[in-house]
Parts: structure tokens; sequence; C-alpha cells
């Protein structure tokens, strides 16, 4: 019913033979990186998180990866909900797993309002995320059972709303799609009556073919399918980093894909539609292999600038010295007239000049001169930010596209 990926490399071919699925193609002589060489990247950032990542720092990681995996996929529907509202949410959840903010509501008869939807939404998402990925699943507990079981989950309590939204798109949560009436963009999925097939050839291939890149076909045939009437985003990006985990990838939880494709949501759209209305899945897989590795080096990113904070604390500092460094965190070193653009070309030249002059002679930053240009960068030692640098520059060699956060390093 599948065929192995390893077969063929040279040229355009289809992993799967259900009849719907059969119809999308492959090269994977085109994808960006190997399964060998982000199982390296990963592997790498185990290894450094073991030796230059600090106790404190890695829980602090783990506790965000969580809040945003949570909150990126909320807003892949389009939801108004904010990451501080998104926090406060999590927080009444680790405080009380029971908690139940409709219940009043309900009972008072009031009316629900999309600002419940959305946080209702959220609250599934979050307590779902924090179940399974607690399970530390293995290959072989992934099941069509898994994946009606998350739907369930994920959508539980929703359809609730369809007496209080217009044009609201009802979930039936926990059960398949059993109509052909849906559309994305102009793209039709499978018949409903071949949801069943698929979904079960496409969890015998991820369990034969594991690995990221493979993962990344798994989740964009399976969005193709779209499996149920509503929720399909949801299931596929819990999926997708639950099968990362129980590929080896990911182990201390410390980064996903999902919050890569919410700072890049227009990208994120049309690679997934660009394979889906060409039937090409090296869009996505090529997509997907991008957000998994400016993710894993974002972890490296993070960890360094808050090693930098934790620098600039040593410090007294003068607020407004503060504020012309900031740009410095995210940077391994930068030009002066880049510096004071960064900083809005404020205060004055002069005063800026004389506030970097200060930071100098205190210690704070340190000062090179190359021809006429002088660069500034924190005096601290930074060991990661040579492997940072050199990542990026792999990164860059493999995409065209180089996300803001990483053109300043």
């Amino acid at each position: 019913m599948y065929k192995k990926i390893e077969e063929k490399e040279d040229k355009n071919f289809s992993p799967f033979s259900q009849t719907f699925l059969a119809t999308f193609f492959l090269n994977k002589k085109l994808f960006p990186w190997t399964e060998l060489e982000l199982s390296k990247l990963d592997q790498e950032l185990l290894s450094l998180e073991k030796s230059l990542i600090g106790v404190d720092v890695e829980k602090g990681l783990i506790d965000r990866n969580e809040l945003l995996i949570s909150y990126a996929i909320s807003k892949a529907e389009n939801s108004s909900l904010t990451l501080l509202e998104a926090k406060e949410l999590r927080h009444h959840l680790i405080e009380n797993p029971e908690y139940n903010f409709l219940q009043e509501k309900l009972k008072q008869k009031k009316s629900l309002s999309k600002k419940d939807y959305e946080e209702l939404e959220f609250f599934n998402i979050i307590k779902v995320f924090r179940k399974y990925s607690d399970r530390h699943l293995s290959l072989q507990d992934f099941s069509a059972k898994l994946v009606l079981d998350l739907h369930a989950e994920l959508t539980v309590g929703l359809d609730l709303f369809v007496d209080y939204l217009p044009h609201f798109d009802v979930y039936k949560s926990g059960h398949w799609r059993d109509n052909d009436s849906v559309r994305v963009a102009s793209f039709i999925p499978a018949p409903h009556e071949q949801i069943t097939a698929g979904v079960t050839e496409l969890l015998k291939f991820i369990k034969t073919n594991p690995g990221a890149i493979n993962i990344a076909i798994f989740h964009s045939a399976l969005y193709a399918l779209h499996p149920f009437c509503n929720g399909n985003k949801r299931v596929c990006r819990i999926l997708e980093y639950l099968l990362l985990q129980a590929c080896g990838y990911n182990a201390k939880s410390l980064y996903n894909a999902s919050f890569y494709y919410h700072k890049h949501k227009s990208r994120y759209y049309k690679k997934l539609l660009d394979s889906l209305l060409q039937h090409n899945l090296n869009h996505f897989v090529s997509f997907l292999s991008e957000a998994l590795v400016y993710s894993i080096t974002g972890v490296i990113k993070t960890s360094l600038e808050v090693k930098k904070k934790e620098f600039l604390k040593q410090f007294e500092i003068d607020p407004s010295l503060k504020k012309i460094l900031r740009p410095l965190l995210k940077s391994s070193e930068l030009q002066f007239n880049r510096l004071w653009a960064l900083n809005k070309r404020q205060p004055s030249k002069q005063t800026f000049s004389n506030y970097l002059n200060l930071a100098v002679d205190k210690g704070i930053i340190a000062r090179r001169e190359s021809g006429r240009n002088v660069y500034y960068r924190l005096a601290g030692v930074w060991p990661e930010s040579e492997i940072l640098k050199s990542w990026v520059q792999n990164a860059a060699q493999r995409v065209v596209y180089i996300p803001e956060e990483f053109r300043l390093i």
C-alpha cells in the first residue's frame, strides 16, 4: 500500500498507492536538507544544551515552548487572542486542571461571544499539548483512533458556538468528515469515503519511514486529505510535534515549528497551498525543513540573549544607555551607524557616541575599528555566538529566505 521513499531519489514520484494520495508527488533530490543533516543539527543542539545552557534557562525555554506552540496553533485559526491572554489561560490550567471558564455563563444562560470561543479553543489546545507531550509516545502508539481522539479533545465544546457565532463551521468532534462540501481555497480534498484508507496509509508510511522529512510529507498529505469538517490544521500541527519527538527529535521540548509558522504565516499558507494545488509535496517539505532548522537555531539565539541580559544586569546602567545597547542583545556586532539607525537615530550622533564611549570605559561593550568603520559588541565571552553565526550561514546557503530576527547575527 505504501512505498519506501528511499528507493527513489532522482525524479518525481509518489510514495503512496491509495487513490487520492497517489496523485501527490515529490522529488527528494530537491530537498534543501537531508534527513541526516536535520537529525545532526538536532543532536548538536542537544549536546550544546548540556554544555552551554544552564538549568534555569532550559526550564524557561521549555515553559516558553509550551506556551508558544499552543498559542501559535490557536493563531492558525485567526484567533484575536493575545499572548498575554494565552499566558493567563495557561496559568489557570496549571493551577486548576478542571478550570471551566464557560460554566458560569452557561448556568446563567448568558450569550457566548467570539472571545469565549477563542479562549476555549486555546484552552483545549494547551490541555491536549500538555497531556500528550507528557506521554512520550512511540511511533507504534499512533493510530487512526489516536487521530480521532486528538480531534475530539482539541474541539470539545466548540460546537456549542454554532448557536452564537455567524457562519460557524461545525467540527463534529472526534468524527471523520462525512461530506464533500469542504474546500481549501480552490483545492478539493479527498472524497470523504477515502479518508479512512488515506489515514491508514499515512500512518503506515510514517511508521515505516520515520524522520523529520517524512513527517513533513505526512503533515501536508494529511492536510490534503482534510479528514475533518473543521480543525484540520490543529490536528496536523499537534501530530507533527508528537511525531518529531517519537522520531527522536526535540528530546527536551525546547523548540517547535508551529511558532515559526505563526511568525511567517503568509509563507506557511502559500507553501502549503502550493503543495495542495500543484500536488507537489516539495513545497511544504522544504518549508517545514526551513522552519525546523531556524527553530533549532532559535534556541541558541534565545539562550544567548538571556545570557547577555544577565551580563548587563551586573552594571549600574543609565536607562538611556540601556536602551541604546538593546540591539546588541540580538546581534554579535554592529557598526556604529547601524546601531544608531536601530535606535531611530536618537539621541544626536554626538550624544550617542558619548554614551557608547562611556559603555566602553565601563567594560560593558568592546570597540573594534576597521578602516573608517567602528563596530561594537557586548564585552562578555559568548561561545554560542560563533555557533549561531555558522548555523545561520549554513541555512542561508540552503534556502533564499533569512528571517529578520537572524539577519543581524
